[in-house]
């Protein structure tokens, strides 16, 4: 008291009590772990913050045993302590090797080699799990990229293509290794504006980083980027103040898409990147070298008592049956080590299939050639996979979403059961305005390709085959199926999306199988509050799933399946409590009371 959110000050007023909690803690801003009990169970403390002073009180809550899942936890905050103690950067959840990095000066790029990892008990021990990641950034500045775009001639910038180029897009600074993603570009204010510190106290953008960084700006006109920062639980109600970024100090991330359509650049960084099993053993064993002669490394775990093994753990992989696919009357393998069955699919009939009567096709002037093209293509893949296909309405548009939109509004009606779309370019914008138009103004299944993809004659015939294929399963058609073994089991899957930038609303996405050859499928949205994971709404969305396979099957399945991604293993008893008694809820409501559903086991595997 009073209570601070920073969670490094947080440490640092902890550790003015070194001496008295001892060198062996671990403290993860909030919880404190010790190797020993404190004399009381409840010890309150002085700190000094700026001559301030801040009372802390440590609380007794709990003993862990060595392999809790609470215990887990603590041992990756310590393990991200060893990292850094190795002179690793943190950039993100992952740390990177500075030193090795590797500079591609033909391609104005740079790749950090970094490790992701995981402390968890896999089976029967405690086990490190590892991987080699890279982080990947460009020899290119906000600030170059801004300059780039500038008038030969007025020397100003192209404002609404720089807001193009750089809004959305993630930006590194090395003076603090953090990454941000710009969500604005601030024209009005540069370097020499001054801003408010945490103290009160105001400076200009150029002195502070020159205090603070050891760092010169040198172009005082540049205008500021806008990152409305990461949204943070302990912050759900407190004002949002967004982060003002220097163009110059921001390095570019990732690949621009100019990069990826360069075979060059994606060859070089594939050789590099994509390691085979050995390089990857090779470099996993680097790092344990590493731990092992780490003077300071070795200390640190020797104060919890705590060693790596020296080699990998082995064990026989497990080889699941291979799976065999029906389509129509057919049966073909779908070749484990390739994962690709696509040329199978195209000699026989799908396996249930939808006419496609009243459809329409849009297409910009300069690329009616590319929309002819591909009707031609349809025409002779569609009569194989048992697709009958009357003309489409051939409708000629200029390249905005207005004009998509108002050409749909005039020519769409009952009897449309299908829009393609083809794009003369990827512009997102433009994708994105139709897809709504389509799915929440004027909802018909759509499918969209950009002309580009539909000028190699070479490939044409596969595209056609592919939208074909997509378009059956879109208006509700099925391609094959595969048998899983099990009679009269509903799979389910769950998971949550967080918007991290804009701190809106959580939705929790809910899917169901509602026939047994698991191609029809129920879907739902539940809105929830910023940052929840688990999920409130479920027994509402598994009793209309359970009546809906019902409608279809006149019987309720035998088994449920839920795939649920999204919950870190903190999370797995909080899951069990909150989300487990919904489904056992639901089925109470919708079983029969002597079917028997009570005597099921819920599992977590």
């Amino acid at each position: 008291m009073p209570d601070i959110e920073d969670g490094k000050v947080r440490s640092e007023l902890l550790l003015q009590h070194k001496a008295f909690i001892g060198e062996c803690h671990i403290f993860d801003g909030s919880s404190l772990l010790l190797p020993h009990k404190l004399l009381l169970p409840k010890t309150e403390l002085v700190s000094l913050l700026k001559n301030q002073v801040v009372k802390l009180t440590i609380e007794f809550i709990s003993e862990l045993s060595p392999n809790s899942p609470d215990c887990l936890r603590y041992y990756n905050i310590l393990f991200r302590r060893i990292l850094k103690q190795m002179n690793l950067k943190q950039v993100g959840r992952n740390y990177y090797n500075k030193q090795e990095a590797t500079e591609f000066f033909d391609h104005k790029l740079v790749i950090w080699p970094g490790y992701v990892t995981s402390i968890l008990e896999y089976e029967t021990s405690i086990t490190l799990c590892a991987d080699v990641n890279h982080k990947l950034l460009r020899m290119q500045t906000a600030y170059d990229l801004i300059t780039g775009l500038r008038d030969p001639q007025t020397r100003k910038e192209d404002v609404e293509q720089v807001s193009k180029e750089l809004i959305g897009s993630i930006v590194f600074t090395l003076y603090n290794n953090k990454t941000y993603r710009v969500d604005a570009i601030n024209w009005e204010d540069n370097p020499r504006t001054k801003f408010k510190k945490s103290g009160g106290a105001e400076i200009t953008f150029v002195d502070y980083y020159r205090e603070q960084y050891n760092t010169e700006v040198t172009d005082l006109t540049q205008p500021l980027l806008i990152s409305k920062g990461k949204w943070k639980k302990s912050q759900q109600d407190t004002p949002h103040k967004p982060i003002m970024l220097v163009p110059e100090l921001c390095y570019l991330t990732g690949l621009s898409d100019k990069m990826r359509k360069d075979y060059r650049v994606m060859r070089d960084l594939a050789l590099h990147m994509r390691l085979d099993p050995e390089r990857r053993q090779h470099e996993l064993r680097k790092l344990m070298n590493t731990i092992q002669t780490n003077r300071e490394v070795q200390r640190e775990l020797q104060l919890w008592d705590l060693k790596f093994d020296t080699n990998f753990v082995s064990f026989s992989g497990r080889i699941l049956k291979e799976v065999r696919i029906f389509q129509g009357r057919r049966a073909f393998d779908s070749h484990p080590q390739f994962a690709d069955w696509s040329r199978e699919t195209r000699s026989g009939p799908l396996l249930n299939v939808k006419s496609l009567d009243h459809w329409l096709i849009l297409y910009p002037t300069r690329n009616y050639g590319a929309a002819s093209s591909l009707v031609q293509s349809l025409r002779k893949v569609t009569p194989t996979m048992g697709i009958a296909m009357r003309e489409a309405k051939m409708l000629e548009v200029s390249d905005t979403v207005q004009s998509y939109t108002t050409v749909l509004e005039n020519h769409v009606s009952s009897k449309t059961q299908m829009v393609l779309c083809v794009l003369s370019s990827e512009k997102k914008d433009l994708y994105d305005g139709i897809k709504q138009y389509l799915c929440v103004k004027c909802p018909i299944p759509s499918q969209c390709v950009v002309a580009r993809t539909l000028d190699k004659p070479q490939t044409l015939m596969t595209i056609a085959t592919k939208i074909a294929q997509q378009m059956n399963c879109k208006m509700g058609g099925a391609l094959w199926k595969v048998e899983t073994g099990l009679q009269n089991a509903m799979f389910i899957g769950i998971d949550c999306f967080h918007d991290t930038v804009n701190r809106r609303k959580s939705i929790a996405g809910f899917v169901s199988s509602i026939n047994q050859e698991l191609t029809q499928w129920f879907s739902q949205c539940i809105f929830q509050e910023s940052g929840q994971e688990l999920v409130n709404g479920l027994k509402t969305c598994l009793e209309a799933a359970l009546k809906l396979w019902c409608k279809h099957n006149q019987f309720l399945p035998q088994a449920i399946i839920v795939y649920r991604d999204g919950v870190g293993d903190g999370q797995l008893q909080a899951l069990m409590d909150h989300e487990v008694p919904q489904i056992e809820s639901s089925l109470r409501s919708v079983y029969p009371k002597d079917s028997g559903y009570i005597n099921c086991k819920v599992q977590i595997l």
